[in-house]
């Protein structure tokens, strides 16, 4: 399996591309690809760099044998709420355990917490799914994800261990 470690900056490339192709496959379904394309154009490895600067935030990979990033989290508090912002694998790495070892990277590095959020898109039934599983549960839902409108969304939540 793969191997998950801290983001580098000289990681941003090959995430923005996960990303891009992630979002690709799995809203252009969901929500249009006129929407999708919006979104993914800022999705450039200048950005992606950026957020390793954002105060409380931290980006994880996982990392091939070969070295090829497979799978990406980002995670941030802001206003006092941690948000697990981004959750993205390769298609060939769902059902692997990468995603779980990604998200328990996250959830360790903020012990102390007193849960994790996130925003699912409604009809991502493979992801709500796999949060569920991992004890997320729904505590509400919006019509706009994001700066998105018009595309419902699920926040789940799920209380995080104390040290």
């Amino acid at each position: 399996m793969a191997k998950v470690r801290h983001m580098t900056g000289e990681d941003a490339a090959d995430v923005a591309a996960l990303l891009a192709g992630s979002w690709q496959r799995t809203y252009a379904p969901l929500i249009g690809a006129e929407k999708v394309a919006a979104e993914v154009a800022d999705f450039t490895s200048e950005r992606i760099a950026s957020d390793l600067k954002r105060p409380h935030s931290e980006s994880f990979v996982a990392v091939a044998d070969d070295g090829a990033i497979v799978g990406y989290a980002y995670a941030i508090v802001e206003k006092g709420v941690l948000w697990l912002d981004k959750l993205h694998l390769l298609p060939e790495q769902q059902g692997s355990g990468i995603a779980s070892a990604l998200l328990q990277a996250v959830m360790v590095n903020y012990v102390g917490e007193p849960s994790i959020s996130l925003e699912v898109i409604e009809g991502n039934d493979r992801a709500i799914a796999f949060y569920e599983k991992n004890g997320f549960m729904p505590v509400e839902r919006k019509s706009a994800c994001g700066s998105i409108q018009g595309v419902p969304t699920l926040v789940m939540r799920r209380p995080l261990p104390r040290a």
